[in-house]
């Protein structure tokens, strides 16, 4: 099966490659289109099949079957109004886990429906945004990027709160800006961290703040990170969280650390900072007045300052997938975009999938 996995990937890279330097003669050929959308099934298929092989039941996720089974047993004495008020998690997942409740009954099923719903999301955003010939070569990116295996795999509601944003922000760049917030909130039902990222996306949008500035505050905000003032300034902001007040203590300190996500820790300010450096060179050099490569460069931006401003918090790195996700779409909307660089965007891929091979969950997945 894994040969034939790689068959269809060899094949899409072909596609690709005829794709760009012949863009007049096939980007409006339904033959294209046919073979682009039928390999990416296939290859999509197979992948989903080798890792349903896998052991999925680790970390978070042997939490939601569990909390899915619980949802399900209290469907037959108490209403869905009464569940939700009930559930520790979102309405907006709970109704979810209302639903998968009635036909789910395998953990490993759950597993695969739920990276399904993660990829579908950020496929639906890429069809908005590009168009349907797209979609495979986004699919490629995203399931040879190892911080979309974590939070499809491991924190599936942020997965599923970064996938509806995701989708948010490509209607909002094609004009559907009032349907895309309603989507940023439907998100926030999913996990309630995306209200930040979606009132951060309000205020950089209705003041207007440009890229040059939300870089500045992204470096005072590394300096906080790095020195470890940035809890000191949370703490004397005028307000109280619970969230803040349990994600700090020791208990949750302690878990993060086994875990090897020390809060503040250097290693996710690196990541950070080597993925803004490398949309920031290519957006300026390429695509430097583009409207839609500015807006999802300043989301980044503003995204990951959260990020390092909470960056003391236990767990801090899932506040950073936020941003990070954004990194294979920012990419392919650069070299998508720039008629200098879409031809280069064959080596892209191919890079990409040599960098992110050793990580592919089907390998052997184990949670981190």
């Amino acid at each position: 099966m894994i040969v034939f996995l790689f068959l269809c990937l060899a094949m899409l890279l072909l596609l690709v490659f005829m794709y760009t330097n012949t863009i007049i003669t096939i980007s409006h050929s339904k033959v294209y289109l046919s073979y682009g959308l039928i390999l990416g099934s296939m290859f999509c298929i197979l992948y989903l099949c080798l890792l349903a092989k896998e052991d999925l039941m680790q970390s978070d996720m042997i939490a939601y079957f569990y909390n899915l089974k619980n949802v399900h047993s209290l469907t037959q004495t108490y209403s869905i109004v009464e569940i939700i008020n009930q559930n520790i998690f979102e309405k907006g997942f709970t109704l979810l886990q209302v639903f998968l409740g009635e036909f789910v009954d395998n953990v490993q099923f759950y597993g695969i429906l739920m990276y399904g719903f993660n990829l579908a999301l950020l496929l639906l955003a890429a069809v908005r945004c590009f168009g349907l010939e797209t979609v495979p070569f986004v699919m490629i990116q995203y399931i040879f990027f190892n911080i979309f295996n974590t939070i499809s795999l491991i924190v599936v509601r942020q997965g599923l709160a970064i996938g509806i944003l995701v989708l948010a922000l490509a209607n909002y760049l094609t004009g559907k800006k009032k349907f895309s917030i309603v989507l940023m909130l439907i998100a926030a039902q999913f996990h309630s961290t995306a209200y930040l990222m979606v009132l951060a996306i309000l205020v950089i949008e209705i003041f207007k703040i440009n890229l040059n500035l939300l870089l500045f505050f992204w470096g005072v905000s590394s300096v906080l990170y790095i020195t470890g003032w940035n809890q000191i300034l949370v703490e004397h902001l005028p307000f109280n969280s619970q969230y803040l007040a349990n994600y700090t203590g020791e208990l949750w300190t302690g878990q993060s650390a086994i875990y090897g996500q020390t809060p503040n820790s250097l290693k996710y300010l690196i990541y950070s900072a080597v993925f803004l450096f490398v949309m920031l060179i290519f957006q300026r050099f390429f695509l430097k007045n583009d409207v839609g490569a500015l807006l999802l460069m300043r989301v980044y931006v503003v995204w990951n300052t959260l990020f390092l401003i909470l960056g003391f918090v236990a767990f801090s790195s899932r506040i950073a997938l936020y941003s990070w996700m954004l990194l294979p779409f920012i990419l392919f909307y650069v070299f998508w975009t720039s008629s200098s660089l879409k031809n280069y965007y064959p080596l892209l891929l191919i890079l990409w999938i040599l960098i992110g091979l050793k990580n592919l969950p089907i390998f052997g997945w184990i949670a981190g």
